[in-house]
């Protein structure tokens, strides 16, 4: 059978996040949407549609742990006996979120936005707006989880669906594949606007892993499989896919070539980059392009054509060779 989307309110830029039901051979339900009473009511909304409740879910399966694909697990978990089901790399995202989060906001306090630049003001808000995620998430009773390998095949609407880890976006991400119909559950790899390559805490606290060259080779991946249709975690489902992948990593290639000519006319750090590049939204608004914005940056660094140095805590990028 095919995915049965269901919309769900998010209060996030992204718009509304897509739940996908299978109602045979069990009730089945991918991602869960945000934790607000507008999404719990249209999920039981959804729901209702094809006749069934949060009490006749069997499995939740989560294709990457974020607050928008999670959120109302535990609503779901209290009216039923089902279980969560997310990748054997992520449970802990699921289980204590206060912590993860916490981690990642550390991160950007003691490393990442000292390190683009950014002044006191704008680094607050990001840790605010981290923190205030933390503290609001809540939390999967570890009792209720079971994981699944990265290389595995999941049992959804009658079909065996290939795992696939697809990094970038969110190193956690894993899409699922049936390849005899040549659907894609994309989650947030192929939606109708490029998703953010967000900056993870790296695993030794310090070392940053480049999102967005990593999400480029994820795209590759995409790009080689045989899909008819594409179930993105927002947006429409939508054919093309190879269409859309040409279309985005053009622009990606246009704005990375932007910001190497701005390093030329005397932009050297990231938030001086970032005002530039994102001058045609309000200054408060800007720093939601930061992780974009370092995704270019990153680019420029693997091909070679700029260099950068820690001047104070400071990244500095010049062009390579100057």
């Amino acid at each position: 059978m095919n995915p049965i989307r269901i919309e769900l309110p998010t209060e996030f830029n992204v718009g509304p996040v897509n739940s996908y039901l299978f109602t045979e051979p069990e009730p089945i339900l991918v991602d869960c949407g945000v934790d607000t009473e507008a999404g719990w009511d249209a999920l039981q909304g959804g729901l209702a549609q094809h006749g069934l409740m949060p009490t006749d879910i069997h499995r939740i399966i989560i294709t990457h742990p974020h607050v928008d694909h999670f959120g109302l697990a535990t609503h779901i978990l209290a009216q039923s006996d089902c279980q969560v089901w997310v990748s054997d790399l992520a449970p802990e995202w699921l289980t204590n979120p206060k912590k993860m989060f916490g981690l990642r906001l550390a991160y950007y306090r003691d490393y990442f936005l000292r390190q683009a630049g950014l002044p006191k003001e704008a680094s607050q808000l990001v840790q605010a707006y981290f923190a205030k995620v933390g503290e609001e998430t809540t939390p999967i009773p570890a009792e209720r989880i079971q994981t699944f390998k990265i290389e595995a095949w999941l049992a959804m609407g009658g079909a065996d669906w290939q795992v696939l880890h697809m990094p970038g976006h969110a190193s956690h991400q894993t899409c699922f594949y049936q390849p005899d119909s040549r659907q894609f559950l994309s989650a947030d790899m192929l939606l109708p606007k490029t998703p953010t390559p967000i900056v993870e805490r790296p695993s030794d606290g310090i070392t940053r892993q480049p999102s967005l060259p990593i999400f480029m080779e994820s795209l590759k991946r995409c790009e080689a499989l045989e899909i008819d249709w594409v179930f993105p975690g927002h947006g429409e489902p939508f054919q093309n896919h190879c269409q859309l992948i040409h279309k985005q990593r053009n622009r990606i290639h246009k704005r990375k070539d932007e910001a190497l000519t701005l390093i030329q006319q005397g932009h050297h750090t990231a938030y001086a980059l970032m005002n530039e590049m994102y001058a045609h939204y309000p200054p408060a608004f800007r720093v939601a392009g930061l992780w974009m914005l370092i995704g270019y940056l990153d680019l420029l660094q693997a091909e070679g054509k700029i260099e950068v140095e820690t001047v104070g805590s400071v990244w500095c990028f010049s062009v390579a060779g100057d």
